[in-house]
C-alpha cells in the first residue's frame, strides 16, 4: 500500500514537472536584427570613429581618491568631446551644463508630455600597471582587430558609443519626440560625490522625474556562458549590489616577541577572526532576489534538464542555488560577500605590535542592508575587544521591473544589436552612478553593450583592458538603435516583430 503511495505521489509529481515544463512562458521577445542593409540606420565603423576614441582613450584620465584625480586629462576629454561632436554642440536642441567636470546634455524633445528618460557613463579610469599590459594602456593601440585602453571597458566606450549614436542622429536632421538626458560623470571610481552626486542634487531641486535610466553595467555574456543555453546572453542589471568598507581593529598589550602571550597577540587574535569570517560566510539567499525571474526567463531557451529545474523552482531551487555556489561569479549574485582587502600591525620584527587592523570590502545583496553585515560579523568573531567600524556604505538598490517600459525596450534593443541572445535580468555586483540617479527614476537598468567571456570580466580594472572592434560598432548602433526605439516605446509596448 505504501509502495503504490509512493509510485503515485511520484508520478503526479512527474506530471506536474512535465505540464509546468511545457506550459511556462517564453519571456524572449522576437526581433528582427539590425544590419548594414538598413542604410542610415546602421552606422558602420569608420577609421574616423576609432580615432575619436582612440584620442579619448589615450588621455590618462585617472580618479586616484575622492581628493585626487588627473583634471588636466579630464579637461583635455571635455575639450577634445566638443571638438569632436560638433553637430550635438551646435544643436537647437541641445543644452549642456557642467556640474564641477561633469557633463549634463539635454537634448528637449519635441513633445514635453512625453516622461524624460536619462542614460548615464563616466569618463574617469582607474591606475594602470603599465608593465603588466601588452600594450600600454594608455595607447589606444589598435591590434588584431582589438583595441586596447583603460577605460575601453569601463566606461569610456559606453559614452563614446552614446556620443557617437547622438551625432549620427541630430546630423540626419531629425529632433527627438522624448527628451532625453545624458549624464557623463568625471569621477564614478571614486564614489560619485562630485559628480553624479551634484547632478541629482540639483535635478531633484528642479523636480525633473525620468520614467527610467540606464547606467553602465551587466554586458551581454559569449556563449556557453550562462546553464543550458550555448548561445549569448544578454543580462538586464535591475538591482546593484550595496557596498561597504569596513575596519576591524584590534588594540592589545604589546611587548617583546621572545615570550608572546598564550593568545598569541593583536596579529593572532585578529587572524583567528578572519579565518573565522572566511569559513562561516553569509548565507546565500536563492529564491528571493534577482536570481529566481533570471532562470524563468532562461527557461524556454535552456536545454530539457535545465529547463525543468528552471520551471520549476518552487521544488528545485536548492539543486540550482548549490550550481551556483560552485563558481565565484555565480556565487556572489546570491551571496552578501566579505572580502579582506587590506591588513596592517607591526613595526619592529622582534616587537609585538600594541595593535592591529583588517579592512573588509562587503557588497550587499538586495534584500539585506549594512546591519544585517555588521551583525553576521560581530556573531561570527564573537570578540567585544575587536572594534568594528564603517568607513563608508551604501545600501543596496531597490529592484526594478521587468515588465516595465525601460526594460522592454532595452530589452528589444539588445536582441536587434546581437542576434541569438536571449535577454535575462541579472544583478550588478559593482557599484555604479546610479545610486544617486535612482533617486530620480521609477526604474533603473544597468546594461552595457560589452560582448565578454567570464574572463574578459577581470580586464575591468585589471591588465589588458580592452574592446574588440566589431563590439565598438556593436556599442554605437546599439545607443543608435535604442534612440530610435525611444520614439516608439511610448506608443505601443515594443515587443514581437515577427
Amino acid at each position: 500500500m505504501i509502495a503504490k503511495t509512493c509510485i503515485g505521489l511520484v508520478a503526479l509529481l512527474l506530471i506536474v514537472l512535465t505540464m509546468r515544463t511545457a506550459l511556462f512562458p517564453d519571456h524572449q521577445q522576437k526581433v528582427v536584427p539590425c544590419s548594414p542593409d538598413e542604410g542610415s540606420e546602421f552606422i558602420a565603423l569608420t577609421d574616423a570613429h576609432i580615432r575619436r576614441f582612440q584620442e579619448a582613450l589615450k588621455m590618462q584620465t585617472i580618479s586616484y581618491n575622492i581628493h585626487e584625480s588627473n583634471t588636466t586629462a579630464l579637461e583635455m576629454l571635455l575639450v577634445h568631446i566638443k571638438e569632436q561632436y560638433p553637430t550635438i554642440h551646435s544643436s537647437p536642441f541641445v543644452t549642456l551644463e557642467m556640474f564641477n567636470l561633469s557633463s549634463l546634455y539635454i537634448v528637449e524633445g519635441s513633445d514635453s508630455t512625453i516622461p524624460p528618460v536619462l542614460l548615464a557613463g563616466h569618463i574617469d579610469v582607474v591606475p594602470a600597471e603599465l608593465e603588466k599590459w601588452s600594450f600600454l594602456p594608455f595607447s589606444g593601440a589598435v591590434d588584431n582587430g582589438l583595441i586596447y585602453g583603460r577605460g575601453t571597458l569601463d566606461n569610456k566606450n559606453t559614452v563614446f558609443g552614446i556620443l557617437e549614436a547622438l551625432e549620427h542622429f541630430l546630423h540626419s536632421g531629425k529632433q527627438l519626440r522624448r527628451t532625453l538626458y545624458v549624464a557623463i560623470g568625471h569621477d564614478e571610481e571614486v564614489k560619485g560625490l562630485h559628480g553624479a552626486k551634484v547632478i541629482t542634487q540639483e535635478l531633484k531641486k528642479r523636480g525633473v522625474r525620468f520614467v527610467f535610466m540606464m547606467d553602465e553595467g551587466c554586458p551581454v555574456l559569449k556563449e556557453g556562458s550562462f546553464p543550458g543555453y550555448s548561445g549569448p546572453v544578454g543580462l538586464i542589471g535591475t538591482a546593484e549590489k550595496g557596498f561597504a568598507t569596513i575596519i576591524l581593529d584590534l588594540e592589545h598589550p604589546g611587548g617583546h616577541a621572545s615570550s608572546p602571550p598564550k593568545e598569541g597577540g593583536a596579529i593572532a587574535i585578529l587572524s583567528h577572526a578572519i579565518v573565522q569570517l572566511h569559513n562561516n560566510p553569509m548565507p546565500h539567499m536563492f529564491g528571493s532576489g534577482i536570481e529566481v525571474a533570471m532562470f524563468e526567463h532562461a527557461a524556454a531557451s535552456q536545454s530539457i534538464l535545465l529547463r525543468v529545474l528552471s520551471a520549476n523552482l518552487w521544488l528545485f531551487s536548492p539543486l540550482l542555488a548549490a550550481i551556483q555556489s560552485l563558481k565565484d561569479a555565480p556565487r556572489s549574485q546570491i551571496t552578501s560577500t566579505i572580502a579582506f582587502t587590506k591588513i596592517s600591525g607591526g613595526v619592529k620584527d622582534n616587537v609585538l605590535p600594541n595593535s592591529a587592523s583588517v579592512t573588509i570590502n562587503s557588497r550587499i545583496l538586495p534584500g539585506q542592508n549594512v546591519e544585517d553585515i555588521i551583525n553576521h560579523i560581530r556573531k561570527v568573531i564573537n570578540n567585544p575587544d575587536i572594534k568594528i567600524s564603517i568607513v563608508y556604505a551604501n545600501e543596496p538598490s531597490a529592484i526594478s521591473s521587468t515588465n516595465s517600459e525601460g526594460y522592454n525596450v532595452i530589452h528589444h534593443t539588445i536582441k536587434q544589436i546581437f542576434p541569438g541572445a536571449i535577454v535575462l535580468p541579472g544583478l550588478l555586483t559593482g557599484g555604479t552612478d546610479s545610486k544617486y540617479y535612482g533617486e530620480l527614476c521609477d526604474d533603473v537598468y544597468r546594461f552595457a553593450p560589452s560582448y565578454l567571456g567570464v574572463e574578459d570580466i577581470k580586464r575591468f580594472h585589471g591588465h589588458d583592458e580592452l574592446i574588440t572592434v566589431k563590439n565598438y560598432e556593436q556599442t554605437i548602433n546599439f545607443f543608435y538603435h535604442l534612440l530610435e526605439n525611444f520614439e516608439k516605446s511610448f506608443e505601443v509596448e515594443i515587443h514581437d516583430e515577427l
